[in-house]
């Protein structure tokens, strides 16, 4: 049984009025000069019939279809999981729907994805954008289609709009709380990628760990497809030959993974070796010592996304426009060091509240 639709035409048929006067009441225009006990009436009826709008129709008069692309790189990542559901709920504030893709950090998936986007004529996007695949950058850009990059960055492109992370000052914060904390032989475990972020969060690891230490600090990388194996290997060699005192975990991937290495050699933490780890995730509280964590302000970066984007499309849909972009530079967050038992020894250090 096919059950047909309710129009504007039904609900002016159902009361005896012009379909104009049931537009102008559903649509929120005129609205001061209708009679309120008629508008009243006609939304009544609207909804006891179950009328809805037909949105391509709406789409095609106003050149709008109020959805936004969301491609993130890989959706079973807490991180993205976390940041694609405060980027939903910010967006519906703003009267957008949300279009997901989750591109697996495959350039082709992505560029399939974003085609498919394109074609829904969604009004904008926020994109992580996986290596390889940043030539979409100009094409957007060329075709100006608003979009914002979120948690990537790519020096070919240093003035797109992007929504990031201070990884340097990430990386400096965790390593002087490790000092701090009377730690000498520092290590990081991080996945053998090119990406930027990840870059940045070695460089300002490493340089910081020169600077106070005049030492280098042990950089283990492992293969995100098979980093459970290579915990077997790399966490008893960390121990034993390379005598590393503490390790930091640069995604909440690699963390897990390390964790359950950690917690089957029943390796004592912080004593014999500290932990901190990127990002905030439920898993870490299965550790029997509290986790360090380094917590990425995911609803304030969401917010900004949103806003940058929504800015973005405001100007290109007013004519003679004087909206003003909220920036189509990078925007950094700077993130917090949730101090937990896992990294501390220094008795002077609290081990409840967060240091920034």
């Amino acid at each position: 049984m096919i059950i047909k639709k309710v129009s504007m035409k039904d609900v002016a048929n159902e009361l005896g009025v012009s379909v104009a006067l049931v537009s102008y009441v559903l649509n929120g225009k005129k609205t001061d000069k209708i009679n309120a006990q008629t508008a009243a009436k006609i939304r009544s009826t609207a909804l006891k019939m179950k009328y809805s709008p037909n949105q391509i129709a709406k789409s095609l008069k106003t050149s709008k279809t109020h959805t936004l692309g969301l491609i993130v790189a890989d959706i079973s990542n807490l991180f993205y999981s976390s940041i694609a559901k405060y980027i939903e709920e910010e967006a519906n504030l703003h009267g957008y729907h949300i279009i997901y893709g989750s591109a697996y950090e495959e350039p082709q998936r992505f560029n399939s994805i974003l085609h498919l986007l394109l074609s829904r004529q969604v009004d904008g996007l926020i994109l992580a954008i996986p290596e390889k695949a940043e030539d979409c950058i100009q094409q957007l850009t060329d075709m100006e289609q608003p979009f914002v990059i979120l948690d990537r960055k790519f020096y070919n492109y240093p003035k797109a709009p992007a929504i990031l992370l201070d990884n340097f000052h990430a990386s400096t914060t965790i390593v002087q709380h490790l000092i701090d904390n009377g730690y000498k032989r520092l290590g990081v475990v991080t996945i053998n990628r090119g990406l930027i972020n990840l870059q940045e969060r070695k460089t300002g690891f490493e340089k910081t760990v020169f600077e106070l230490l005049k030492q280098q600090p042990f950089i283990y990388e492992v293969e995100e497809d098979d980093m459970e194996n290579q915990m077997q290997t790399l966490i008893p060699r960390a121990i034993s030959e390379d005598k590393v005192d503490c390790l930091c975990f640069f995604t909440n991937k690699v963390a897990m993974a390390a964790l359950a290495k950690v917690a089957a050699m029943e390796i004592k933490v912080p004593d014999q070796l500290g932990i901190v780890c990127f990002d905030e995730a439920e898993s870490y509280n299965l550790f029997r010592t509290p986790v360090t964590y380094f917590r990425q302000p995911l609803k304030e970066m969401s917010h900004a996304a949103i806003a940058n984007l929504v800015a973005q499309m405001e100007s290109k849909g007013a004519a003679n426009s004087t909206v003003q972009v909220t920036s189509t530079m990078p925007i950094e967050f700077k993130g917090t060091l949730v101090v937990r038992e896992s990294s501390v020894r220094n008795a002077k250090i609290p081990r409840a509240p967060d240091i920034e």
